[in-house]
């Protein structure tokens, strides 16, 4: 990757502290919260984001994709996507946010 993905890490932290929590992989598979897709990593969320809690984390880079109607965070930097269960599948890095 270009880019770290360290601020999606602690995006997620701080989700996760406020209520929300990800998906388990199967034992067996280690126990990071991103799994490695065909399109880029992705941690799957059990509730929907809550986006006044995601908007109020300091320091996300610019290019930080909030795309509340479809229940995601995406990063064009480097490509990591946090998703919550209401999300649909779309071309995200065409977005307008």
């Amino acid at each position: 990757m270009a880019h770290s993905q360290k601020h999606m890490y602690e995006m997620v932290d701080v989700l996760v502290a406020a209520g929300n929590s990800f998906r388990p992989r199967p034992q067996g598979l280690g126990s990071d919260p991103f799994w490695l897709t065909a399109g880029n990593p992705r941690c799957y969320l059990e509730a929907p984001i809550d986006f006044a809690v995601a908007r109020a984390v300091p320091g996300q880079p610019v290019d930080l994709a909030l795309v509340e109607d479809n229940d995601l965070i995406f990063c064009k930097l480097c490509w990591t996507a946090i998703q919550g269960p209401t999300h649909r599948v779309e071309t995200v890095w065409n977005h307008p946010r």
